[in-house]
């Protein structure tokens, strides 16, 4: 079931299906690129098949003026919910696009928390996630080409 968004006229929220990884993981490699991040498949193996991997859970796209705006997605994690994949385009940005996906994923499931990971680089999007009244937790480092470091947030449900 798709939540009920509000977008810009003519733009379009759909759930993603495997035919769509390969157009999500080029909308993701734009962004990774924009902030001097490698984008490495392997590694981003959940892009793969978009379809499969996010069966249990929900993998948004939002299209508008020809092309993919948005994406989102959320999966169940134990007794939370587990928010990934938030990557809005420049020219989608300021639109309150990612505020109302990042809604969506809290409200999605009947889950305790939701959790999420975002690298440090993404200040951004970590102003959006305290703004919204997500707590700051510990980093970690990944195995990724940047070794990069994330910063987990969280929200219980309710909150």
């Amino acid at each position: 079931m798709l939540p009920n968004l509000p977008l810009p006229s003519g733009w379009t929220l759909r759930l993603a299906t495997s035919v769509d990884s390969t157009t999500v993981a080029d909308h993701i490699r734009r962004i990774y690129e924009e902030f001097g991040l490698e984008f490495d498949l392997e590694f981003e193996d959940d892009l793969l098949d978009v379809g499969a991997t996010y069966r249990h859970g929900a993998f948004w796209i939002v299209e508008g003026s020809n092309r993919l705006q948005a994406t989102a997605a959320v999966l169940p994690n134990g007794g939370s919910r587990l928010f990934k994949r938030l990557y809005v385009s420049p020219t989608a940005r300021r639109t309150g696009i990612a505020r109302s996906l990042l809604g969506a994923a809290h409200g999605w499931g009947d889950f305790v928390r939701t959790e999420l990971w975002s690298d440090v680089r993404f200040q951004n999007a970590h102003r959006l996630y305290l703004s919204a009244g997500f707590h700051p937790g510990p980093t970690r480092v990944l195995e990724d080409p940047d070794r990069s470091v994330e910063r987990s947030f969280w929200l219980d449900s309710g909150a």
